[in-house]
């Protein structure tokens, strides 16, 4: 990494933000910084999915306003922070790079609604989308990927997982961009990256340990593979994963165990380190270098023939 570059990332990490006491202040701040829909060129829409005790709401992002196939999207920001209007451009911008239509769910956060509010939310949206997808968005459900970023793609995994596990509607793909796959960043944490990259690159631990603390309602929940994917002892029979993490980004390690234990398990995964890469990459413009390099990725992935068809295909095909 450039030198300027990280004596940058480093002082401005030094404001080390308490997010047990200002994570309200936080969600302001991002608001304000990242305030703006494309407008001009993608086409937002939201409709309100009536749940059991609950309705939620889920935006459509859709750059052509053609029937397009689908990306459920899961927002990042710790289970905390993040909402439609901060990620909206990150949304707006996946549906105009990538020809799909994007659904946001507006999943309910911590502190006000601990764990598990959050991935049950998401679990059911999912399942609604995709038990209605055609009517509603003209789409096969056999094309819709789950695809997040940071607690996003934690919530992308446990969706699947529960989805598995319930006996649901279970989706053939699942993009995971920076996953947080554990549950405690404390300095005896088993991944080495939290420590190596926890104080100069904006992600700190201390933010790490600040928002599982927020998130979690008791002790137990970090015992809980819903709460921390790589918790789970069962990785087989999962949608086909794409894994992407940052060279100088805390969960870096964590990321790379979990598609390792995905592949262990037989699930078909593709898994790229992009180097010099900072966690929170993906709210950068497309154009940017390494942004780019995500996007290259994630369209090499949803592109790719199903691997489970192509491998029956091939393996039917006589000699």
């Amino acid at each position: 990494m450039n030198k300027i570059i990280r004596s940058a990332l480093a002082a401005m990490s030094k404001y080390d933000i308490d997010l047990k006491n200002n994570y309200e202040q936080t969600r302001q701040f991002q608001h304000a910084t990242r305030p703006y829909v494309k407008k001009i060129t993608c086409n937002h829409m939201d409709r309100i999915l009536h749940l059991e005790g609950r309705d939620l709401l889920v935006r459509a992002f859709s750059h052509t306003g053609r029937v397009e196939p689908l990306l459920i999207f899961f927002h990042g920001g710790g289970f905390v922070t993040g909402d439609f209007d901060s990620y909206s451009n990150i949304c707006a911008s996946l549906s105009e790079e990538l020809g799909r239509k994007v659904l946001s769910v507006d999943y309910r956060l911590a502190p006000e609604h601990k764990f598990p509010a959050g991935p049950e939310d998401c679990y059911a949206a999912a399942q609604e989308i995709l038990r209605h997808c055609e009517d509603w968005y003209q789409a096969d459900p056999a094309d819709v990927i789950l695809i997040g970023d940071s607690a996003g793609a934690t919530l992308s995994c446990v969706v699947s997982m529960m989805a598995r596990d319930r006996g649901g509607i279970l989706p053939k793909k699942q993009i995971l961009i920076y996953p947080a796959a554990w549950c405690d960043y404390g300095d005896d944490t088993p991944f080495p990256s939290v420590r190596e990259n926890g104080t100069e690159y904006l992600l700190t631990q201390k933010q790490l340990i600040d928002y599982m603390e927020l998130y979690a309602s008791c002790p137990e929940d970090r015992e809980n593979p819903y709460f921390a994917p790589l918790r789970h002892t069962d990785f087989s029979g999962l949608p086909d994963t794409l894994v992407v993490t940052m060279e100088y980004d805390p969960l870096r390690d964590e990321g790379e165990a979990l598609a390792k234990r995905l592949k262990e398990h037989g699930t078909h995964v593709r898994a790229h380190r992009i180097k010099n890469g900072i966690h929170g990459m993906i709210a950068l413009p497309p154009s940017a270098p390494l942004t780019r390099e995500i996007y290259k990725y994630i369209t090499e992935f949803i592109t790719e023939v199903d691997y489970v068809e192509n491998k029956r295909s091939k393996v039917e095909t006589p000699r």
